[in-house]
């Protein structure tokens, strides 16, 4: 059975304007949002180490910086590099093997290589420079 039109009463439906109170149990010092956003490489980045990486060719250059990126994001030198990892950057497991590969016989990386599963990369930075890539530096006398 319908009710009766005639007897509704709008006003019943309409929300009530009430003050918002601050409840008694919220901390305002809470802990804030990252104000980066999106994914970033963490610093510092060794340029000589990229620059090199660059020479290699295109994927090994996006796998290099790809490494950086999780070398920030771990807080290490030597992690664990899965095919996931790589994806979002259009990396197929296959080219990521070739660029780690070059990596390596670079002496940019030392890979621990463990059967089926991923490898363990480990990023090789001398004291700012690739071994590779010392050149002697020449100094100004006048």
């Amino acid at each position: 059975m319908s009710p009766n039109i005639d007897s509704w009463n709008l006003n019943h439906l309409r929300l009530r304007l009430e003050p918002v109170t601050r409840s008694q149990g919220v901390d305002r010092r809470r802990r804030r949002g990252s104000p980066v956003q999106g994914k970033f490489i963490a610093g510092p980045v060794d340029v000589v180490w990229l620059l090199q990486a660059r020479r290699l060719g295109v994927t090994a250059l996006l796998v290099g910086l790809a490494l950086w990126h999780i070398k920030g994001l771990r807080r290490s030198d030597t992690f664990i590099l899965s095919n996931l990892m790589l994806q979002e950057g259009d990396i197929q497991p296959d080219a990521k093997r070739r660029a780690l590969r070059a990596l390596e016989r670079a002496g940019l990386v030392k890979i621990e290589r463990r059967g089926k599963r991923s490898p363990q990369v480990t990023l090789v930075v001398r004291n700012g420079t690739p071994a590779a890539a010392s050149v002697p530096v020449q100094t100004a006398t006048d």
